[in-house]
């Protein structure tokens, strides 16, 4: 093994906003903004006093809660029990109507054992916040102390604890003391935000509380973010920013695009806005009218628990693949995507490169547009005389009529044409002519042939073939279509007939797709028609890793009619240190570092694959030490990280992440930056950052995803010469 070398690559200077990380590296509480330490044990007392009456209101509301769920619940299995047994002496109004009341006392059982479950969790943190606020409207009375926590909770029919998402709660997030107004249920207040507090409640008992401005609430979060990662995405409730409060709260319809550097919590802005959402408008969403486009089974389960925490129900989630397999059930299976840092067949990989282009989408959907148009030179329907019954039905007339009908998807437009024809012969017909009429099926069957293109593959093969680019199909396999034809053929589904009627996808009212900016314009295009619902897109157009060059995220917004943008350029995730590599290695991706000091990264030169084993084991041992949960072990590409990990493990316990792999693994996780990306890390070694593996501008995103999954400790491995993007 050649000799190791190792550097630190740390900032010039380690001063910042906090002043080389304030007192959090060593555990130090956060400092009240005025009065010094006694103002500090003053809120602390006097939070332990309301900390123990909230805390004997909910046990004695859990005691309630839980003796109403128990006889609710025994009541219902009496019920069902009664109703098995005379299930062949009732009359069939009298099992139905039993049947229903079995189903309400079912729903108020769930109800009762919901709202015990919300207490329970309450009584380990009750709140986070208190706001006290001076009503322009009441200048004589006490302000209004708030409380506010993750759920509602009254007692007595008095509000004691304020729901994060309520408008009151607003005032924590958007103000700081001085003037300050929230939306009440009977119209705007106004007034003074006279006190802020950030409480931190532990094992029934108050860690520390403060009276916050600015420079507190910069310590307090980097204290949250100071904490170790884990296996699940966890709810920010206690640390949420204004910026990001600004697009939680966003309830205006249509579509939202959020374009968020590494680390800015763009993910769980967006569920967060969901959980607000669902809250705010109860009479249009529930959990099973919103669903979830994830990039990997393993990201999925990552953020699977967010929603659960905010007390609300999971979500539908898809991957990208699985939406395309069941919006085109019945057409095409679909082959799988491939890794474009592993892909071995150049004319696969120009294929892939054609079909990611914007002007292959604009030129599939201005084509469908003109094929399908009224006045469409060479219209997709053919007509030609045929008989029905004792008349014959023009070819003109059919001509006309289908054109008539230009804003109806073309599969329609053939069965209001078919049963237009069937009225006019029937009108004309009589005798045996008259019974001797098709059905009406049949009638469309024949109109059927009569178009250029039956089906979408036909209609898919049509458009290549117009415009010069049948070179660009290939099936592997019958009844299989590549990856990246799947949305194009989707687009000519739609076109000839309309949305599936899938019921997974019509119950969708509000879809949330992450990682925007793998998808290509022609996968937004037909996303935006499939399903025509109000939208969150989230994503970085600095971490694409499929080749393609970054966008700004107003092109991503041109797909959705109307989708307004905003961006999120803070970055909470990693040290200072590390974000500084990060924008070092792609210094226009606009990130700002949050003022949140560590280890500088370690830049070793390693030689072979013995010298990074051993390098990786030291970072192991690093790891361990400083009580980490999750280390990444991060590769170019899929077969690296297979390679790696088959190596790994014989001196580590180390987990392979795969397309296949169904949850997020604790301990040492191998795995390529494509699978990584969206995953946080406390640790995250890189391997094999050479200046050949990482050379092109296409690699510079690869290796920009890889250094941002790390939290607290950064480890680069190369051979022989690093990348340049890390000079």
């Amino acid at each position: 093994m050649e000799r190791e070398e190792e550097r630190d690559v740390a900032p010039a200077a380690r001063g910042g906003a906090m002043g080389g990380g304030g007192g959090l590296a060593g555990g130090s509480d956060p400092r009240p903004c005025a009065g010094g330490p006694a103002a500090a044990e003053d809120a602390v007392a006097e939070e332990e006093r309301r900390l123990a009456a909230v805390t004997a209101q909910l046990r004695a509301a859990l005691a309630r809660a839980e003796g109403l769920a128990g006889r609710v619940g025994a009541s219902w299995a009496e019920a069902s029990a009664d109703l098995m047994a005379s299930r062949g002496e009732l009359a069939p109004e009298e099992a139905v109507h039993g049947s229903l009341e079995l189903d309400r006392m079912g729903r108020q059982a769930a109800l009762a054992e919901q709202s015990a479950e919300r207490i329970a969790r309450l009584l380990e943190s009750p709140y986070f916040a208190r706001v006290d606020f001076a009503a322009d409207d009441a200048p004589d009375g006490p302000p209004l102390v708030a409380s506010v926590g993750r759920f509602a909770f009254s007692w007595e029919g008095r509000p004691v604890i304020s729901d994060w998402r309520s408008p009151v709660a607003g005032l924590f997030y958007d103000y700081e003391p001085g003037p300050a107004a929230y939306e009440a249920p009977a119209g705007r207040r106004e007034g003074v935000l006279v006190r802020k507090r950030q409480v931190k409640v532990e094992e029934g008992r108050v860690a520390w509380a403060v009276d916050t401005a600015s420079s507190v609430r910069d310590e307090v979060l980097a204290r949250a973010l100071a904490q170790g990662g884990g296996t699940r995405m966890h709810d920010i409730v206690a640390s949420i920013q204004r910026e990001q409060n600004a697009v939680i709260r966003d309830e205006r319809p249509g579509t939202l695009v959020i374009q968020g550097v590494a680390g800015s919590g763009k993910t769980s802005v967006a569920l967060h806005r969901v959980a607000y959402l669902l809250y705010r408008q109860k009479d249009r969403l529930s959990s099973r009218s919103v669903a979830i486009v994830s990039p990997s089974r393993v990201f999925a389960d990552y953020i699977s628990g967010v929603l659960p925490e905010l007390g609300e129900e999971p979500v539908a989630q898809w991957s990208l693949h699985g939406l395309a397999e069941l919006a085109l059930g019945g057409v095409a299976r679909v082959e799988r995507p491939r890794s474009w840092a592993d892909e071995a067949d150049p004319a696969r990989a120009a294929r892939a490169a054609a079909k990611g282009t914007q002007a292959f989408a604009d030129g599939l959907v201005a084509w469908l547009a003109a094929v399908t148009a009224p006045d469409a030179a060479e219209p997709l329907l053919v007509p030609r005389d045929f008989d029905l019954g004792s008349a014959t039905v023009p070819a003109a007339w059919l001509a006309e009529r289908f054109a008539s009908l230009g804003a109806i998807p073309v599969a329609e437009r053939l069965g209001i044409l078919a049963g237009d024809a069937l009225a006019q012969a029937s009108a004309a017909s009589f005798g045996r002519a008259a019974a001797a009429l098709p059905t009406r099926r049949e009638v469309r069957a024949r109109l059927l042939r009569m178009l250029r293109a039956r089906d979408a593959r036909a209609l898919y093969r049509r458009f290549l073939a117009d415009t010069g680019r049948s070179a660009l199909l290939h099936e592997p396999a019958r009844g299989t279509v590549e990856w990246e034809d799947a949305f194009p053929l989707l687009l000519c589904r739609l076109a000839l007939e309309g949305p599936p009627r899938a019921p997974e996808l019509a119950a969708v009212r509000h879809l949330v797709v992450d990682e925007m900016q793998d998808l290509t314009p022609v996968q937004h295009a037909a996303l935006a028609r499939l399903l025509p619902c109000d939208k969150t897109l989230l994503g970085d157009v600095s971490q694409v890793v499929d080749g393609r060059a970054p966008v700004a995220p107003e092109a991503v917004a041109a797909a959705y009619p109307g989708a307004r943008t905003v961006r999120l350029t803070r970055s909470y995730r990693s040290t200072f240190e590390i974000a500084q590599l990060a924008a070092r290695v792609r210094p226009d991706a606009g990130l700002e570092p949050a003022p949140r000091h560590g280890e500088p990264p370690r830049l070793i030169r390693c030689g072979d694959t013995r010298g990074a084993v051993d390098a990786v084991g030291r970072a192991v041992g690093a790891w361990r030490a400083a009580g980490g949960r999750t280390l990444g072990v991060v590769c170019k590409s899929d077969l690296l990280a297979a390679r790696y990990a088959a190596v790994l493990a014989a001196e580590h316990p180390v987990t392979l992440v795969t397309d296949e792999t169904d949850a997020f693994p604790a301990g040492i996780a191998v795995c390529p930056v494509r699978l990584a990306k969206g995953l946080e890390f406390d640790d995250v070694v890189i391997l094999d950052a050479d200046a050949r593996l990482y050379a092109t501008e296409a690699d510079r995103g690869l290796l920009y995803v890889a250094v941002t999954r790390a939290m607290h400790r950064l480890t680069v491995l190369y051979r022989d010469e690093p990348s340049p993007f890390l000079a």
